[in-house]
């Protein structure tokens, strides 16, 4: 047998191997009005004990809602954090980020449930552009099925959470992909800002 045959077939052999013991996500199951989890040979892992569940993502997550509203679990059950409630469901991600908040601060967290951008803000704009508006001192006002942001100051941050505006300003546009930038208000100036 030739070496380039044997290193070859090692390779091959080692490739499906790994696929075969790959963790399959788990899958949700209704019963009694309530949502739980079953694995792809239809055992059980996760009772029924939620309103709405979806099924566990790539990345081996599932994002569910109960007692707790929506959060996020492991197939342990354990609750790794809690998604931003947007428009009946967890936040939507992002340019791959999506918000939570955790003792009434948001901040952000990637597919897999990890926190990339710790809590730190009363109020997260999502994603756009690479940079995110975030606010201190603000609050959330409800107003029949949605809510508006009302006062505080105002910053912007990037995808890693850096600092690039301070929180400061009385408001702050959107992104312009155009030219990069954006228009800031500080009292009664109003000006327009370069991104990097």
């Amino acid at each position: 047998m030739s070496m380039k045959f044997s290193v070859a077939a090692i390779l091959f052999l080692s490739l499906i191997l790994g696929a075969c013991s790959k963790s399959q996500p788990l899958v949700s199951f209704q019963e009694n009005d309530l949502y739980g989890y079953k694995d792809k040979h239809g055992k059980t892992k996760i009772a029924a004990q939620y309103v709405q569940a979806y099924d566990f993502n790539e990345n081996g997550v599932g994002f569910a809602f109960g007692k707790e509203g929506w959060v996020c679990i492991d197939p342990q059950n354990n609750v790794l954090l809690h998604p931003f409630p947007f428009d009946n469901g967890p936040d939507d991600f992002i340019e791959g980020l999506a918000r939570f908040v955790e003792g009434k601060k948001f901040g952000f967290f990637d597919p897999s449930c990890k926190k990339v951008i710790p809590a730190s803000y009363d109020f997260a704009y999502p994603v756009q552009q690479g940079f995110a508006i975030v606010c201190n001192g603000c609050s959330l006002v409800k107003e029949e099925e949605h809510s508006r942001i009302q006062g505080g100051k105002y910053g912007l941050i990037d995808r890693t959470g850096k600092v690039v505006l301070p929180v400061e300003y009385d408001s702050i546009s959107d992104v312009d992909p155009n030219t990069s930038s954006v228009e800031v208000i500080q009292g009664d100036s109003k000006k327009a800002i370069r991104l990097p």
